[in-house]
């Protein structure tokens, strides 16, 4: 029987901004939301904030100010929207106990997991994009694709050698155009990612004290974690070509001159070379620059995020293909006789596993270390979303569970906890930049790439970066790995290998970073005295 395919029913409808208007509004998108098959808890958490949303309008904008609403899908993609004319009202700039209820991270408004506004030409906007439910699970569907190459490369190998010839002919050039369609969108979408992520923190004030403590500890987190990382295992890997000579008395040299190469000799030779560390740091300096500058440059960031949209609209569409795409990786590389001794992918998809498994245990002890409280006790305590992360290799279906944990669980203040998780599950991806490394260098060992202490700092740099700059959508991991294995001088045909290990490796990278967010969590909010001890110290 086949599936009835998910949409929602389109409705038009124009109401005042008084109490019955507001739950009529409330009612509509709570229909909207139920039609595009949203969980119901995701529903109530939505319909919530989309009333606090609305009446914080109603404050400031008038209760005869008339409000349109709208639903219906465009171009395939379900939305929801309420319009109200006036001056801006940003959500974001009210008091950040508010703000945090209300808008989460650009990571959740692309899951349709939280309201997104804008404001154009005088009028207020908010949105929903649902994500339409798949058929099939997409982790099913992958593992179809490799089982699916497997058979048909072992029956063309079989044929006689004209014949799988010929299936060569045709798989390769198939490969590499589409290797080509996700090198084109790579570039732009990696600096957009960065640069509209960080606009999206909302203004300068939101880096005060608790943006910046928190931020900071983020990023030195990912990439002290990756640098440890690579100290404990890069012995376990063996590369056949010598390495040796790079790492003398000239390594030095070599980091510091890759360090100054990060810097962009213009704007434009990065994204014709792919170069992802030079594109992330112009990412970073655009994006500050329009955070600091504020409302000066409106018209700036709103084509900012209107082309963030339209190229992450696009990454939707191809990520559509992805079983397709591996499926022909693996293939191709079955193909061309690429295939001897895996023993160096195996490796490091093993090593990678056992380091995310590894992390959060040691994480968590050293936060009940520097915090004197039981270590089985904040074990419990994070165990439920750590399985709920493991389970489903989304931290968007951990996000609920993740919240309640670090409010009611560990004692960590409402104000840090609207903010710092949507951030931190966006930036803090401790098990993404571990994961991408370790996978590089079982790679890089099969491929027979040199690593030598140069290669393991820019591997280090470029997963960390890459880790914090996933762009938020299915398929985002594809996108990076394409660019840290250009990065590091990996084949372009290792990226079926390393989506396959990936498919089994992000489970463990994302419960990974979802428990260690937790545990740097309570460590800033006790800096900050921001923690109530009472509350993480009662058993349950």
């Amino acid at each position: 029987m086949s599936r009835k395919k998910v949409t929602i029913q389109k409705a038009r409808e124009r109401v005042s901004l008084d109490a019955v208007g507001i739950d009529r509004l409330s009612e509509l998108t709570a229909e909207g939301l139920t039609q595009a098959a949203v969980d119901r808890k995701d529903v109530i958490r939505l319909r919530l904030a989309m009333e606090e949303m609305l009446a914080l309008w109603q404050t400031q904008l008038g209760e005869n100010t008339m409000c349109s609403f709208r639903r219906g899908t465009r171009l395939g993609r379900m939305y929801i929207e309420i319009t109200a004319p006036g001056q801006r009202v940003d959500p974001a700039e009210v008091p950040p106990d508010m703000a945090g209820r209300m808008l989460c991270s650009n990571l959740l408004a692309q899951a349709g997991l939280s309201p997104v506004y804008t404001y154009q030409d005088g009028v207020n906007r908010l949105a929903l994009y649902p994500t339409r439910p798949q058929s099939m699970s997409p982790l099913l569907q992958l593992l179809l694709a490799i089982l699916g190459a497997i058979v048909v490369g072992a029956v063309c190998l079989a044929l006689p050698h004209q014949v799988s010839e010929v299936g060569a002919g045709v798989v390769s050039p198939l490969f590499s155009a589409l290797m080509g369609v996700l090198q084109t969108l790579a570039s732009p979408m990696i600096f957009l990612s960065v640069c509209w992520g960080i606009v999206n923190i909302g203004d300068v004030h939101m880096l005060g004290r608790i943006g910046k403590t928190v931020l900071f500890r983020f990023l030195g987190g990912v990439f002290l974690l990756c640098a440890l990382t690579a100290a404990c295992l890069v012995w376990f890997f063996l590369p056949e070509q010598a390495g040796a000579a790079s790492m003398g008395e000239n390594a030095a040299s070599q980091i510091y001159s890759m360090l100054l190469a990060i810097i962009p000799g213009n704007i434009v030779t990065p994204f014709l070379e792919g170069n992802s560390l030079q594109i992330i740091f112009m990412a970073l300096c655009v994006g500050l620059t329009l955070l600091v500058l504020g409302e000066k440059t409106s018209a700036l960031r709103a084509l900012l995020g209107q082309v963030n949209t339209a190229v992450q609209f696009m990454m939707e569409i191809v990520s559509r293909y992805i079983p397709f795409f591996v499926f022909v990786s693996l293939l191709s590389l079955l193909l061309s006789d690429a295939l001897g001794d895996l023993g160096g992918i195996v490796k490091g998809l093993l090593l990678g596993i056992v380091a995310c498994v590894a992390w959060p245990l040691l994480y968590a002890l050293w936060s009940s270390l520097r915090l004197k409280v039981s270590y089985p006790m904040v074990l419990r305590k994070l165990l439920p979303t750590y399985l709920i992360a493991l389970s489903t290799a989304s931290s968007s279906a951990a996000l609920s569970t993740n919240l309640e944990t670090c409010q009611r669980r560990l004692g960590i203040s409402e104000q840090i906890v609207h903010f710092a998780v949507p951030l931190g599950q966006v930036v803090f991806k401790t098990g993404g930049a571990v994961g991408f490394l370790v996978l590089a260098m079982g790679l890089a060992e099969f491929y027979s790439v040199a690593m030598p202490l140069p290669w393991v700092v820019i591997g280090v740099l470029t997963a960390g970066l890459l880790a914090i700059a996933a762009p938020p959508v299915p398929g985002g991991s594809l996108t990076c790995y394409t660019v840290l294995l250009t990065q590091l001088g990996i084949p372009a045909e290792a990226i079926g290998l390393a989506v396959a290990g990936n498919v089994i490796l992000d489970f463990f990278m994302t419960s990974c970073g979802i428990s260690c967010l937790q545990s740097e969590l309570m460590l800033s909010a006790n800096k900050l005295g921001m923690l109530d001890r009472g509350r993480l110290e009662r058993e349950e």
